[in-house]
């Protein structure tokens, strides 16, 4: 859903110098069935565009997301602080094998490799996740895509979990640092997410997802509040 209404969005702008740059998203109940999507500008400043998007089904709202598209600014400041995680490559990682109960549907569009040393559902005492990340039919990555892949990954508190449970996300940010056509990236090559936890309690947690390239790119980051089903 968050991929949908950000292409939505970016159709409705229709501005290749305003490029997507944040997107929230409260997810206020399942998309199932016929759903009917609608787009709107909210207003047009001199370097950023907000618009919104709102999806209904029967006639009642199931998502509503918020994006901001923003123009480069001429200013050579810039850095990047935050370094990749260590872990194995994609290359030395195990595919997900198809077909496990349990495992959501959409899963079987995307090649993922967990790495690291927390998995989900292993009883660990950190709430860590991380894998490799690519879609079987490669495509060329762009911002609706990264905001997928980011999403792709159960929660961080799974970790801490010694067996499956549900956990549905009731709103998430997304900040694209990025522009992930510019980066050259091969639609071979896996992306890295890594999520962590700070905090779980009254039946919520939060958490930070980070995509990384293959070469320590630091692509967008994702803040996230779920709850504990």
């Amino acid at each position: 859903m968050a991929a949908a209404t950000l292409r939505a969005m970016m159709d409705e702008v229709a501005d290749a110098e305003r490029v997507p740059r944040s997107l929230t998203v409260h997810f206020c109940a399942p998309a199932t069935g016929d759903v009917e999507l609608a787009t709107e500008i909210a207003r047009v400043g001199s370097r950023v565009t907000h618009a919104t998007a709102r999806v209904e089904a029967a006639g009642k709202v199931v998502t509503l997301a918020l994006a901001s598209f923003c123009m480069d600014r001429p200013d050579a400041h810039a850095y990047q602080l935050a370094s990749m995680p260590e872990v194995e490559p994609a290359s030395s990682v195990p595919e997900l094998p198809a077909g496990i109960p349990g495992i959501p549907p959409f899963f079987e569009h995307f090649d993922v490799r967990f790495c690291g040393a927390t998995k989900p559902f292993s009883s660990s005492k950190e709430s860590r996740v991380a894998g490799w990340v690519r879609l079987r039919d490669p495509a060329a990555i762009d911002a609706p895509l990264a905001a997928m892949i980011l999403d792709v990954l159960p929660p961080a508190i799974t970790a801490t979990f010694a067996m499956p449970r549900a956990v549905a996300s009731v709103d998430f940010t997304i900040e694209l640092f990025a522009h992930a056509p510019d980066l050259g990236l091969d639609p071979e090559e896996h992306l890295l997410v890594a999520i962590a936890s700070r905090w779980a309690g009254n039946g919520y947690t939060e958490e930070v997802r980070d995509l990384w390239s293959p070469r320590g790119v630091l692509i967008g980051q994702c803040r996230q509040l779920l709850a504990l089903l």
